[in-house]
């Protein structure tokens, strides 16, 4: 009768644990529903809003949470990235030249509101995101293209991190 109980006890053993766990992989489930993207670029960086875009997108197909609709009539929920205040400021000097900067610091803000079918808002915030670019040489620019996708990656982080982050 030993033997009996133990054995039905390692069978369902395995069956406890498993019911009990409630863990599941990859990320929470933020909402349900369609969505629709759109960043607007009021910066003075030109091709940073097409690049903003294009991560965001990679970061919310990759995900998995979130289905992206073209029309904006078809979403459940309109996401509005608006880009704005592009600065580029000396991060640093070298000592043998007096002029160029060695070093820039470049910077982008964005602000994200969230509407729902109405047009009511329901979430707003705002992010940054910065990067550094340095001159090779003294007398080449610095390559200011990789620095705006590394932006342009950090800010989409940010912008993707602070939708999960909400309570729908």
């Amino acid at each position: 009768m030993i033997k009996f109980f133990w054995g039905n006890l390692l069978a369902f053993l395995p069956l406890f644990i498993f019911a009990a766990c409630s863990y599941k992989l990859g990320y929470p489930e933020a909402g349900e529903g369609f969505f629709h993207l759109r960043v607007k670029n009021d910066s003075m960086a030109p091709i940073l809003g097409a690049k903003v875009d294009r991560e965001l997108r990679k970061k919310i197909l990759k995900n998995g949470t979130f289905i992206l609709v073209q029309n904006q009539e078809d979403a459940d929920v309109s996401i509005l990235v608006t880009l704005s205040n592009y600065t580029d400021s000396t991060e640093a000097y070298r000592p043998e030249d007096s002029l160029l900067a060695a070093g820039l610091n470049l910077g982008i803000s964005a602000k994200i509101e969230l509407r729902d079918q109405n047009g009511d808002i329901f979430l707003e915030k705002q992010v940054s995101a910065n990067a550094s670019v340095l001159r090779s040489e003294s007398t080449r620019l610095p390559e200011e293209s990789s620095s705006l996708h590394a932006i342009a990656e950090e800010l989409a982080s940010e912008i993707h991190l602070s939708i999960l982050n909400q309570s729908w």
